[in-house]
């Protein structure tokens, strides 16, 4: 029995073949990859007669399942390439709406104080006609900085286990951030308000 020694295209495993198999489809022992088993005359070479190495040896497989593993890569549609275009070069439509809906539920409780500093002051101090403001900020804020944290939780990780501990821990961080500066820009509101009318 000859056989022939050639590389798979694949895994550039070695293989040793049966000479009888040469133009027919095999697949490689190693990678399972289908490959046409190359003819001797290509190579100009003879079959040898021994293995001096002790190789795997490749078994034939129909033409349908060797056509089945070797086969093209299938062609993309129109959406699974602007999907990997958006992947490798930048932010999805997706991705830019959510980073613009987390910049508004981060600067609204600081919209809501500036109102709210406004509503007092520029009514003579009477804190009654705000109240609904004061109101909406108190209950605001802490849902705002909830999905605020829960945004940015879901950028940062996969993991749900670690989604809900960045949440946890970035939520009073954000809570904080917004309270402050919903106080400062309140201030200087109250204190424009104040020097327009005195």
């Amino acid at each position: 029995m000859n056989e022939i020694k050639f590389a798979c295209p694949h895994c550039q495993q070695h293989i040793a073949c049966d000479q009888g198999y040469c133009g027919y489809q095999i697949r490689c022992p190693a990678c399972e990859g289908g490959m046409i088993v190359p003819r001797l005359a290509a190579f100009g070479l003879r079959a040898a007669t021994s293995l001096s190495l002790a190789l795997p040896v490749a078994t034939p497989v129909p033409r349908q399942a060797a056509e089945a593993v070797s086969g093209s890569p299938a062609a993309w549609s129109e959406k699974e390439w602007d999907r990997h275009v958006a992947r490798t070069e930048g932010l999805s439509v997706s991705e830019a709406w959510r980073g613009t809906i987390l910049l508004l539920l981060f600067f609204a409780p600081a919209l809501l104080a500036l109102l709210f500093a406004h509503s007092v002051i520029g009514h003579g101090g009477d804190a009654s006609r705000g109240q609904w403001l004061w109101t909406a900020w108190k209950i605001f804020t802490p849902v705002c900085s909830l999905l605020c944290a829960a945004g940015l939780s879901k950028t940062l990780s996969k993991s749900v286990v670690a989604r809900v501990l960045i949440t946890v821990v970035l939520a009073p961080f954000i809570w904080g951030l917004n309270a402050s500066i919903s106080l400062c820009l309140g201030c200087v509101a109250g204190v424009m308000v104040a020097a327009a009318q005195g």
